[in-house]
């Protein structure tokens, strides 16, 4: 007999949540950022709530790259989280970002920010923290909540007007509402959304890190030290790079800066290596790489770049040419397409389960965050019998496509943009970027300062 979570039919369901005083129970599929987010906001208002996640454990298929959370998703998180898991989220994060550089490949500044900020609290602009890292912390006392080792194959409608989620292991379970937060490649999108597309845009990315010892840090050009760095290069080529440092909690005065007042149960082992990451892409054509280009050796990932770098500044080649080899890694961008409004029920979706986005707009963690805060808001509202459920989401769902299709296409702009192929456009890029350069108002506004 199949495993049943929960219990087994919508009407049950009720009447067991209205003897223990609650009037909504949430599943949410999909451990990730957005999901576990929204599951830590739920889980404060007392509203039940249960994760299922197909990894078998919290630490498979960590990825070690940071995210660097903006305004928006600090908010998210500030709001979500308990308190002392913000604060130690927030002394684990890296050395804030000083400065956003963009160059050419030889290493030219064309335009560069910096991000300054006196007496501006900097958890308020930019939380950078390992993936690995954030998801330990999003994970912290919800154990009850979580279950791994729950791969999801399809939802169905359950007695009473709730709805039941399927697993491959047999299991099921039953709620009120069903949140599809498991990523880009959402199996309860395609069955909710079956016509909403994910699409290849052409563009093909390989990156890597390298450990930031004392040579390393010598060797790095300042700009990438100091902050996000983009590089424009030949032939619609582009580079991403940045450093990831953490300072020695002892060495730092004040306590408005990461690890300023942690102790060492504060911190954090895993996820906080320092390093230098990189990031290359370009047109699929232009890299030489087959269809399929997961399955290459990370020495043939690195050759292939490097090939194409016979130009750029010796500093930039050696960032590839030292990357550890474990840690290179390619995958085809892709990008997914806004799609007209859909009947709203009882399932709906978060993050990169709707709007995937391509790398170029750095902003895909922090909307899926904007998403989780206002399905809380939604969610809670229902809880409270202020609103009704089908409403609730649907407004829910009308603010999510707005802006998160808005960053969609923001993030493919940029992308198209680094990586225009004709000397003219790109030329004319450069020739932008420095005229703004030069001009401090336009700077501010392109900054959104």
């Amino acid at each position: 007999m199949p495993d049943i979570i929960g219990v087994t039919s919508g009407d049950e369901a009720r009447m067991k949540r209205t003897e223990a005083g609650n009037r909504l129970k949430v599943m949410i599929v999909g451990a990730g950022t957005g999901g576990l987010c929204l599951a830590q906001g739920l889980n404060a208002d007392g509203i039940a709530v249960e994760v299922f996640e197909r990894d078998y454990s919290p630490t498979d298929r960590l990825q070690g790259y940071r995210l660097s959370i903006d305004a928006n998703g600090s908010h998210a998180l500030n709001s979500c989280l308990p308190q002392p898991l913000f604060e130690k989220l927030v002394q684990n994060c890296a050395i804030p970002s000083q400065a956003v550089s963009i160059l050419d490949h030889r290493l030219n500044t064309l335009l560069a920010f910096d991000l300054s900020r006196g007496g501006e609290d900097w958890r308020q602009t930019e939380l950078p923290v390992g993936r690995s890292v954030l998801r330990s912390i999003l994970i912290e006392g919800l154990d009850q909540i979580v279950h791994f080792g729950k791969k999801f194959i399809a939802f169905e409608d359950a007695p009473g007007g709730g709805v039941t989620a399927c697993f491959e292991d047999g299991s099921k379970a039953t709620g009120d509402v069903l949140i599809g937060a498991d990523g880009a490649s959402s199996r309860l999108r395609g069955q909710l959304l079956p016509h909403a597309q994910r699409v290849e845009t052409g563009i093909v990315a390989v990156s890597g890190k390298v450990a930031l010892n004392e040579d390393v840090r010598r060797a790095t050009p300042t700009p990438i030290l100091r902050g996000p760095a983009m590089v424009l290069g030949p032939k619609g080529c582009f580079l991403f790079a940045s450093a990831v440092d953490y300072a020695d909690s002892g060495s730092r005065t004040g306590h408005d800066e990461p690890g300023a007042s942690a102790t060492a149960h504060d911190l954090l082992g895993h996820g906080r290596e320092p390093y230098v990451m990189w990031g290359f892409s370009t047109r699929q054509a232009t890299l030489a790489l087959p269809a399929n280009p997961e399955a290459l050796d990370e020495e043939d990932l690195k050759s292939s770049v490097i090939a194409l770098m016979g130009d750029w500044a010796p500093e930039l080649r050696r960032l590839v040419e030292t990357a550890q080899a474990s840690s290179v890694i390619a995958f085809s961008v892709k990008t997914s397409i806004p799609i007209p409004p859909w009947r709203t029920r009882n399932v709906t979706l978060l993050g990169d389960a709707l709007h995937n986005m391509t790398p170029f707009r750095g902003i895909g963690a922090n909307t899926a965050l904007r998403d989780a805060v206002a399905l809380r808001r939604a969610l809670r509202a229902v809880d409270r019998g202020e609103q009704d459920l089908i409403c609730a989401v649907g407004n829910y769902e009308r603010e999510m496509v707005d802006y998160g299709f808005r960053a969609v296409r923001t993030s493919l702009q940029n992308m198209k943009r680094f990586h225009a192929e004709g000397t003219l456009t790109r030329t004319f890029t450069k020739w932008f970027f420095r005229g703004v350069d030069r001009i401090p108002p336009l700077k501010a506004a392109l900054l959104g300062r």
